[in-house]
């Protein structure tokens, strides 16, 4: 890296790439964050639930044979397809870490460290 007293037009032409740089990767990892939904159905299909980066809840539907259940089962397998749908986002964005910061970095081992945790 040039000095900036040494050579200050180097200096800033290697600023500027480096600054080029990390908008490239900024714009990658939110590319890759946006595409790591995660979408899960419940084994008979009556709850689809899609969660997004950080547990949010993205999408939640219902077929009409969730009116023949009890309330108590229905928040049971919204539960349990919730919690599928989680763990697969959760992985998706370690995933889109890893195809920015490369597998080796330490931003996604701790990623990937909390993700087996919480399964």
């Amino acid at each position: 890296m040039p000095s900036v007293f040494e050579d200050p037009e180097g200096y800033m032409r290697d600023f500027q790439s480096r600054m080029q740089a990390m908008a490239e990767r900024a714009s990658n990892l939110n590319e890759a964050l946006q595409a790591a939904a995660a979408t899960a159905t419940s084994p008979d299909g009556e709850v689809t639930v899609t969660v997004g980066v950080g547990g949010s809840l993205q999408d939640l539907q219902l077929s009409p044979e969730t009116r023949k259940m009890s309330a108590q089962s229905l928040a049971a397998l919204i539960k349990e397809t919730y919690a599928e749908a989680a763990i697969n986002a959760g992985s998706n964005s370690t995933n889109a870490l890893a195809s920015v910061f490369g597998e080796d970095s330490s931003l996604v081992r701790e990623a990937r460290s909390a993700t087996q945790e919480r399964e």
